[in-house]
C-alpha cells in the first residue's frame, strides 16, 4: 500500500532522527575512546591543541582578544576551553546532551571561562547577529552537500566570519571512513562560496603519516612543500575561512 504524503514525511523524519541518533552515539564513543587512549584529558588536550594549532593561528590573526566565537559541534570541548584561555569569549554547542555534559566537565577540568550550551547546528537562531566568528571542526563532512551549504548559511547568520575545517581523504590513516564526505580544497571552497560567502583563505594542515610525506617535508623548501600540500590537498585536515 502506498503511503500518504503525511506518512512519507513522518517516515523521513524518523529516518533522519535515527541517523542523527546513530551519528551522535558514534561521535560520543569516538570522543570517549580518544580521551581514554590518550591517557586522560591533559594528553588528549595537548594532542588536539598541537593538531589544531594552525586553526588557532588563523583565528588569532582574524580576531582580536575579547571577540565572541561560537564552536558548533564542540565535542569534548577541550579546544573550546583552550581557545577561551587565550582571551576570546567562546561558547561551544552540541545537540547531544551527554556530549554537552562531557564538554562542561572538560571546561571545568581545565578551569576555562568557556561556556557550553545545547543547540542544534541547524538552528542557531539564539546566536544570530551576536558573534564575530563561528567555526566547526570535523562536523560538516557528515552531511550531504545541500545540507552542508544550508548549515554554513545558518552559521553566517551569526557572524561575519565562518571557519570550516574537515578531514581529507587521508583520514583513513586514523580510522575507517564511514559517512564522511571527503573534499578537495577547491571543492570545499566552492561549497563555502555557494553558501554566499567570499573565501578569505584556505589551506591544508597536518602531515599525512607516510614516508612520502616525511620525505617531501624533509627535502622540499618550506614554501614549495606548503604549496604542494595545498594544490594536492595532501594533508590530514582542510580549512576554509569564509567572510560574509
Amino acid at each position: 500500500m502506498r503511503s500518504s504524503p503525511q506518512n512519507g514525511g513522518s517516515e523521513a523524519a524518523d529516518r533522519d532522527a535515527h541517523r542523527e541518533a546513530a551519528m551522535t552515539t558514534r561521535w560520543r564513543e569516538y570522543i570517549e575512546k580518544g580521551i581514554r587512549d590518550a591517557g586522560g584529558p591533559v594528553p588528549f588536550g595537548l594532542n588536539q591543541w598541537a593538531a589544531l594549532f594552525p586553526i588557532f593561528l588563523t583565528i588569532s590573526q582574524a580576531l582580536r582578544s575579547g571577540s565572541k566565537i561560537l564552536d558548533v559541534g564542540c565535542g569534548a570541548g577541550i579546544f573550546t576551553a583552550m581557545l577561551a584561555h587565550h582571551g576570546y569569549q567562546v561558547t561551544g554547542v552540541d545537540q547531544d546532551p551527554e556530549i554537552v555534559n562531557l564538554a562542561k566537565e572538560m571546561v571545568e577540568y581545565f578551569r576555562s571561562p568557556a561556556q557550553i550550551e545545547q543547540a542544534s547546528a541547524g538552528d542557531l537562531s539564539r546566536y544570530h547577529g551576536t558573534l564575530d566568528l563561528v567555526f566547526s571542526l570535523g562536523v560538516l563532512e557528515h552531511f550531504d552537500r545541500e545540507e552542508t551549504v544550508r548549515l554554513i548559511q545558518e552559521q553566517a547568520r551569526c557572524a561575519k566570519l565562518v571557519l570550516v575545517a574537515v578531514p581529507t581523504q587521508y583520514t583513513r590513516y586514523t580510522g575507517p571512513v564511514t559517512d564522511e564526505r571527503l573534499y578537495r580544497r577547491g571543492q570545499l571552497e566552492t561549497i563555502v562560496r555557494d553558501a554566499g560567502l567570499a573565501v578569505r583563505c584556505s589551506y591544508v594542515y597536518g602531515e599525512v603519516p607516510t614516508r612520502l610525506a616525511r620525505n617531501l617535508e624533509r627535502f622540499l623548501p618550506r614554501p614549495a612543500h606548503i604549496r604542494l600540500k595545498n594544490v594536492l590537498t595532501y594533508g590530514m585536515g582542510l580549512m576554509v575561512l569564509g567572510e560574509r
